[in-house]
C-alpha cells in the first residue's frame, strides 16, 4: 500500500515538474515576443505605394563597338590577275592606263550620258536610302570575271570606311542565281553595300564599257563623273588615299552650304523593255585584266 502511494506521489511530482518546465519555456518565449514587438514596430506599406514602387531595373548590356574595317593596300594585296598570274617584269604591269570603254564619261554629267535615270533590273540588297549630298561610286561587274570578284572586298571596304561621305553601288551583269553560287574572296552573304542585277547591262552599255570591272565616281552637286576606270589597275588604282582626297571636298561643300538636298540623278529598278534593242558594245565583253595579247584573266 505504501509502495503504491509512493509511486503515485512520484508520478504526480514528475508530471508537475514537466508542466513547470514547459510553463517556464513558454514564459521566456512570450516575453521575447513582447520585447521584439515593442522594440521593432512593424511598418505596413500601403497597397497603392507598393504598386507604385519601381521595379528593380535590369542593367543594360555593355555596347560592343564594331571594329573599324582593315585597310586594303592595292600594291601589296593581289586583287588583280596581273599580280597573281603574270611574271615579274611583264609588260602588262608597266602599260599605260587603259580605259575599257568606247569613250570617256569623265567630266560629263551622268544623267546626260544616261539620257535619264540609271536603270537596274532589280535590287538584291536594299537600295540606298538617299543619294543627296553624297559622292556615289558605281561599279559594274559579273560573277564570271575573276578580277571583278577580287575587287569586291575593296568596294565593301570603301562602303564601310567612307559611309558618311560615299555611297557604293554594285551592279552585277549576271543574274541572282549566279550570285548565289559565286566563288571568290566574298560570297553573296558577305556583300552589304547596295547590290543590283541588270542582265541587260543598260548602265554599262550607255557608258560604252566592254571591259569589267568598271567604276565611275560621281560628285554630289552636278552629278559629274570625277573618276572612271578599273578600280584595281596597278599604278592607276582608285586607292584609299586618292579617294579620301576627293571626298574631302564634301566637307568644304558642307561648310559653304553647297550640299544639295536632292541627288542630281536617280536610280530606278525596272525590267528591260523587250521592244528596245539592247545597245551592243563595239567589242566583246571581257575582263578588264585581260592582257593585250588575249591572255585570259582566269
Amino acid at each position: 500500500m505504501r509502495t503504491v502511494i509512493h509511486l503515485t506521489i512520484l508520478t504526480l511530482l514528475l508530471c508537475g515538474m514537466s508542466l513547470t518546465a514547459s510553463a517556464q519555456q513558454r514564459v521566456p518565449q512570450q516575453q521575447m515576443q513582447r520585447r521584439v514587438q515593442q522594440q521593432v514596430p512593424v511598418q505596413q506599406v500601403p497597397a497603392q505605394a507598393a504598386q507604385q514602387a519601381p521595379a528593380a531595373s535590369t542593367p543594360e548590356p555593355a555596347k560592343i563597338e564594331a571594329e573599324p574595317p582593315k585597310p586594303i593596300d592595292l600594291k601589296t594585296q593581289p586583287w588583280l590577275v596581273e599580280t597573281a598570274r603574270l611574271p615579274e617584269g611583264s609588260s602588262a604591269l608597266n602599260r599605260q592606263r587603259m580605259l575599257w570603254a568606247d569613250f570617256s564619261s569623265r567630266d560629263q554629267e551622268i544623267a546626260e550620258v544616261m539620257g535619264g535615270p540609271i536603270e537596274v533590273e532589280r535590287w538584291v540588297n536594299p537600295p540606298p536610302k538617299d543619294l543627296a549630298g553624297k559622292f556615289v561610286l558605281i561599279e559594274v561587274w559579273a560573277t564570271w570575271c575573276p578580277p571583278c570578284r577580287r575587287s569586291l572586298p575593296l568596294m565593301e571596304y570603301y562602303s564601310e570606311k567612307f559611309k558618311d561621305d560615299l555611297v557604293v553601288i554594285s551592279i552585277c551583269e549576271t543574274d541572282e542565281e549566279a550570285l548565289k553560287t559565286m566563288e571568290g574572296p566574298l560570297k553573296l552573304a558577305d556583300l552589304k553595300a547596295p547590290l543590283a542585277v541588270d542582265t541587260a547591262r543598260r548602265f554599262a552599255n550607255k557608258l560604252g564599257v566592254y571591259g569589267i570591272p568598271h567604276a565611275v565616281l560621281i560628285e554630289p552637286v552636278y552629278g559629274a563623273v570625277l573618276w572612271e576606270g578599273m578600280p584595281t589597275q596597278i599604278g592607276f588604282e582608285l586607292s584609299e588615299d586618292k579617294l579620301a582626297k576627293i571626298l574631302a571636298f564634301r566637307s568644304k561643300l558642307a561648310e559653304m552650304g553647297k550640299l544639295p538636298k536632292e541627288a542630281p540623278f536617280k536610280i530606278v529598278a525596272c525590267p528591260p523593255d523587250p521592244n528596245k534593242p539592247n545597245e551592243k558594245p563595239k567589242a566583246p565583253i571581257r575582263c578588264a585584266g585581260d592582257g593585250e595579247d588575249g591572255t585570259p584573266c582566269n
